[in-house]
């Protein structure tokens, strides 16, 4: 065998591995591709690429946690608020000097309460008066995703059914071991939360 068969032989291997690599990865990418086009229209559309950004509504964002970089693309789109959802992070650090308000409603994942959902949105209907708002916890999934529906639900007129729907299947990428979050969304008493949010003043900004 020649030198420079020997050298083939390596490369032919490498070639066919890659192609290989490709065949598995080429089914994977449709799926992705088909998904993105089955997407449900009504459902929060993808924002740039800031972590897993959406817009809800022309007046309501969400997202997972941001950084000072990601101020950039805030501005654009006339954000005047961040609501945040971390218990234990503020927001005071990367929205320094922006100009963007801070509005932050304390959420522990595994205790969410009735409290809990009324808080945050007085806060981002109390927040839309002035402009866009982004609301965000962590990984903007579950915490996130429990506002974002409750939204859906009161001031939009969705059923349980389809608020839970986007809230697990939209991609936003809910963790299913926190089974207290649609267990709450399908026990909750709709009235009653409508109800304190029309008796409760919002809450100061923290």
């Amino acid at each position: 065998m020649t030198s420079f068969a020997v050298l083939f032989l390596p490369l032919k291997r490498l070639a066919a591995a890659a192609c290989a690599m490709l065949g598995l990865a080429a089914p994977a990418m449709a799926a992705e591709a088909a998904a993105a086009a089955e997407r449900h229209p009504e459902w929060a559309r993808r924002v740039g690429t800031s972590p897993n950004f959406y817009r809800v509504t022309p007046t309501l964002y969400r997202s997972a946690q941001l950084g000072r970089d990601d101020v950039a693309a805030l501005v654009p789109l006339g954000v005047r608020t961040v609501v945040g959802l971390r218990a234990f992070h503020s927001d005071k650090k990367w929205l320094k000097e922006s100009g963007i308000a801070i509005r932050r409603v304390k959420i522990y994942t595994w205790a969410i309460s009735d409290a809990n959902v009324v808080a945050a949105l007085k806060a981002i209907r109390e927040a839309e008066k002035d402009g866009p708002v982004l609301l965000h916890c962590w990984h903007g999934a579950d915490r996130t995703g429990l506002i974002a529906a409750m939204y859906r639900i009161l001031y939009q007129g969705w059923s349980k059914e389809r608020a839970l729907d986007e809230l697990e299947n939209g991609g936003y990428g809910y963790h299913a071991m926190w089974k207290n979050i649609p267990k709450y969304l399908r026990k909750v008493d709709i009235e009653k939360i409508r109800a304190q949010l029309d008796a409760e003043p919002a809450g100061a900004p923290r």
